[in-house]
Order: structure tokens, then C-alpha cells, then sequence
């Protein structure tokens, strides 16, 4: 990556804003920030189609980048997707997966999730593609919302591969997220948390605003990929769930169109990783996940969830309109979803599987309040979670002159009554799948 930041390998894009950001005894961080500008998603004319940009016209996406130097993998083909942008139509709007205002503070659940992947990024270090000549040693944290969940697994990318060469290898690390997310926080928690990663000499912290379902890098640019707790967000909401908000209730036409573009979506994932890595890179994913019968492990608390709105309904204080457009924007793929792609077809050809596994997580709040008896304290922290990760899809199916402040607040003082008179009733066992992949030659 050298002297440059975050730097998106398509030409398919609008303005780009490079953004020092430093604070006093600190490191300096770069954003830059591409707005997208195709036609498929932002309206106008239609952009000069650059090599790797999705044809609107065929059923394929192909990147055809000369790879003029060995350390640049061969490019994939994969069916054509759609790529996440915001939309006008209140039950598109859902698809911009921003975390709330409090996700730094109420991810511990996520956190503890992406524990399970910390032995496997571990092994990933060990067996990655190591850059010659004290170049630099250039890593991806896809998907990282607020920060907070990146610290640990970005300092131990920089110290495995310092181990291995032996010196200070300079560490280029990249943050990406979708446009919309909160990108100070992001870079204050980077930068400013004490023990950072980011403050360690040599070190270079860099931010980028698009989708990881996007071409992120140029070809070869990276030698490490990283994402958590992610890919279980969709690119755009593919149907409303009849009479639900979660996707593991959906039946018949709706589900297979989630599934569908699930599939879409991790594909394009795959293709883009594929294309970013060097040969010998390193691809880690710890992914929301499901079991074989398709159930994520959070049923019960989300029609918990989902009978509160439907008191709302009912009681009047929100409109049944808008709640037939509240649907989260996810798909929990099963094992065999995220592996089908991978043992047949072009990516079986790009990447090699070196581990997969599949979890079902504890319920820490739950263990919690086993422990101290305070059911008060265990719906403030399930309610609190609830509130950071999934409120903002939800809220995003009103009518712009709806009071939302007044309805959030509303639901959450229901939830929390239901949560008080039923805990186990709303007991998570996340399911999560740990996926380690080499790019091939």
C-alpha cells in the first residue's frame, strides 16, 4: 500500500475526500471516503463501464486487471449481485446496517463471538504470505462499526507477523465500514483507546466508507483479511417478512429470496477478497451464522421482539404500515451455505479451505444474571443490546414524521417489562460459523 490510504481498485466512483485525522501524542489516521456513483445506484447518467464494474447489461461480473507482478492472483467470475445503497423507499432503507448511537458499549455479546476466532487468526498468522524487502504487511478489519472489537484482533495481526520476521515490520491496517457508519468514533476508539494497536510505532490505521460486498482494494494489496460479526448483513433487504421482523421466520417465496441473496452477497464477498489478496494471503472470518435447520439461536428474542412492536400496532402508537416494512436486514447462513461456493465452481479455484467450524455461543447476560439474581439489570442489558444492533433497521420502516426518540423509547420500556417477566425466555445461543481460507496461486 505504501503512501497511499484505503484506495478502492475500480474505477466506478464519484469524489474521493482524504481526511488526516490526529489528536495530540497520537497517531495519524487517513479516511478516505468514495461515494458511489454508478447509475444502478445513485440515479443519473450512466458512468464509462471501467474493468471489474458490474454490467448492468450481462449476468456477470468479471475483474480483468493486467497482473503484472507475481504477488497478484488470478481474477474470479461470479453471477452478478446487487450492491447495498441507500434507498429511498423506506423498506430498502433497512439495509444500511448502521449500529446504534451505543454499539461500542452494548457489543459485548460481539465481542465475546469474535473471541471464538482469535486461535484461528492466530494460525492465519502463521501461515500467511509474508511481504519481501521490509515491505509493509497490509491487512483488512472488514466490517468494524464502532471499532471497539477491532483492537485486539489488529494488535495480534501486528505482533504475529513481527514475530515471525523478527523486526518491526511496518503494519498498514484498514477499517472499513458502509458510509453511513459512525467513522469518528470508529477512529476515535482506534486511535485514542489506551493499549491501542494503532499506537504502537510502525503501525498505520487507515478508515474506508463502502460496503465489504464492494471491490475495497486493488488487486494484490492485501496479505490479511479479517471480518467479524459482518457478513451476516445483507447488501440490500430483499423482502419483508409477513407478520415478523427476523428472516429465520420466513416461509415459501420470501425465504428463498433472502437465501438468494445471501448467496449473492457472499459470493461477491468471496470475489472481491479473492481478487484484494496476494497469493498465499490469508482470509479469516467469523461469521453470524445458523444451524442445519436454519435457526440462528436468537429466536426467542427476537419474537420477543416482535410481539412488543405488534402491541404497538395495536394499541395505536405505531402504524401497521409501518410495521409491515420492519424486517432486519440478515441472513444467518447455515455451514453449508457458506461453503458451497468454495468447493465448487471459480472460487473453489481461488481459495483453499483450511478450517471451517461451527459454534453455538453461551448466553453471557444470561450466565450473568444466573450469578446475581438481578432480572432488572439482565433486561436493561438485553434490551441495551437489542437496541444497538437491531433498532436502527426497525426504525428506519417510519414515516419521516414519525417521533422516533418517543417510540424507541415506548418499545424498549415494553421489552424490558416482557424480558422481567420471562428471562429465559428470550436465552440467545448465537450461532457462529469460523471459517479460515488461503488465497491460491
Amino acid at each position: 500500500m505504501g503512501d497511499r490510504c484505503a484506495c478502492a481498485g475500480s474505477d466506478n466512483s464519484g469524489p474521493t475526500i482524504d481526511a488526516p485525522v490526529s489528536g495530540r501524542g497520537s497517531p495519524t489516521a487517513t479516511v478516505r471516503i468514495t461515494r458511489p456513483r454508478s447509475a444502478a445506484l445513485r440515479g443519473g447518467s450512466r458512468p464509462r463501464r471501467a474493468s471489474g464494474d458490474l454490467d448492468t447489461r450481462t449476468s456477470a461480473l468479471t475483474t480483468t486487471e493486467a497482473l503484472p507482478h507475481t504477488d497478484r492472483a488470478a481474477p474470479v467470475t461470479i453471477p452478478r449481485q446487487m450492491t447495498s445503497a441507500k434507498a429511498k423507499d423506506p423498506a430498502q432503507r433497512a439495509a444500511a446496517g448502521v449500529m446504534g448511537s451505543g454499539y461500542a458499549r452494548h457489543s459485548g455479546v460481539q465481542h465475546s463471538a469474535e473471541n471464538n476466532g482469535m486461535p484461528m487468526l492466530a494460525r492465519a498468522l502463521e501461515a500467511v504470505a509474508l511481504p519481501a524487502d521490509g515491505a509493509p504487511f497490509r491487512a483488512a478489519d472488514l466490517g468494524a462499526a464502532a471499532g471497539t472489537n477491532s483492537l485486539d484482533p489488529m494488535r495480534a495481526v501486528v505482533e504475529g507477523v513481527r514475530k515471525r520476521t523478527g523486526t518491526e515490520t511496518p503494519v498498514t491496517v484498514v477499517h472499513t465500514d458502509i458510509l453511513d457508519n459512525d467513522f469518528n468514533a470508529l477512529l476515535h476508539n482506534v486511535l485514542s483507546t489506551p493499549g491501542s494497536y494503532a499506537q504502537m510505532p510502525g503501525v498505520f490505521a487507515f478508515a474506508e466508507a463502502r460496503s465489504f460486498y464492494e471491490r475495497l482494494f486493488p488487486a494484490g494489496e492485501l496479505h490479511l483479511a479479517w471480518t467479524a460479526i459482518a457478513v451476516h448483513w445483507l447488501s440490500r433487504l430483499p423482502a419483508q417478512v409477513p407478520g415478523h421482523i427476523f428472516s429465520t421466520s420466513a416461509t415459501g417465496d420470501v425465504r428463498e429470496a433472502f437465501a438468494r441473496q445471501a448467496r449473492e452477497d457472499w459470493n461477491a464477498f468471496l470475489t472481491h477478497r479473492a481478487d484484494e489478496l496476494v497469493p498465499g494471503g490469508q482470509l479469516v472470518v467469523v461469521g453470524g451464522a445458523a444451524a442445519d435447520d436454519g435457526s440462528s439461536g436468537a429466536e426467542g428474542l427476537m419474537a420477543a421482539a416482535n410481539a412488543v412492536l405488534v402491541e404497538l400496532v395495536d394499541d395505536g402508537k405505531l402504524d401497521e404500515s409501518e410495521y409491515a416494512r420492519m424486517t432486519i436486514p440478515t441472513w444467518n447462513r447455515t455451514q453449508a451455505e457458506f461453503l458451497a461456493p468454495l468447493r465448487d465452481g471459480p472460487l473453489a479455484h481461488a481459495w483453499r479451505i483450511e478450517e471451517h467450524d461451527l459454534l453455538a455461543l453461551p448466553d453471557m447476560l444470561l450466565e450473568a444474571y444466573e450469578r446475581t439474581n438481578d432480572v432488572d439489570a439482565f433486561a436493561d442489558q438485553v434490551t441495551a443490546f437489542f437496541a444497538a444492533a437491531f433498532e436502527p433497521s426497525l426504525w428506519s420502516a417510519l414515516e419521516e414524521t414519525r417521533d422516533v426518540s418517543a417510540l424507541a423509547s415506548e418499545f424498549e420500556s415494553r421489552l424490558k417489562a416482557r424480558i422481567v417477566a420471562d428471562p429465559r425466555a428470550v436465552e440467545t445461543h448465537w450461532h457462529v460459523v469460523l471459517l479460515r481460507l488461503t488465497r491460491r496461486a
